[in-house]
């Protein structure tokens, strides 16, 4: 059973890195503003300002480019994790990816949308799957590629 719970524990945690890049993808591709961002600002449909509109979307943008970097970089870790890695390597995945949409989260969540629930479940599905991991204090993921 640890190395069924280590698999799948493992599963979890890149389905939260993935979901961390592919929602930072997102994010960069968003063209205008949102329903949320004019509700947030207090103008109609089309009534911000274009300034107002450019800076929020630059942000948005960026955040989204720096959200696909942390999801890239967690899947990097976890792989490492999975070819005989130290456990650290996964434990960092799960604190970044968790640091990165908790914040994300934070913040979505006070401009008063419901998206805020995508980066919630990828923290808890990274945090989660790491979680499981070390829980069972499995020593090596089934598929690492280790001839020790």
């Amino acid at each position: 059973m640890p190395r069924r719970a280590a698999t799948i524990g493992y599963r979890l945690a890149q389905l939260g890195a993935v979901g961390t890049a592919l929602g930072g993808a997102g994010d960069t591709l968003v063209p205008k503003l949102l329903p949320h961002h004019e509700t947030f600002l207090g103008v109609a449909p089309g009534g911000a300002s274009p300034a107002t509109a450019a800076l929020i979307l630059m942000l948005l943008h960026t955040l989204g480019a720096a959200l696909f970097a942390v999801g890239v970089g967690a899947l990097a870790l976890l792989a490492a994790w999975r070819r005989g890695g130290g456990r650290s390597s996964a434990i960092v995945a799960a604190i970044v990816v968790v640091l990165a949409e908790g914040t994300n989260a934070l913040a979505i969540r006070r401009v008063g949308s419901l998206l805020f629930l995508w980066p919630v479940a990828c923290a808890l599905l990274a945090a989660g799957g790491v979680a499981i991991v070390a829980g069972w204090g499995v020593r090596s993921l089934p598929g690492a590629g280790s001839a020790r």
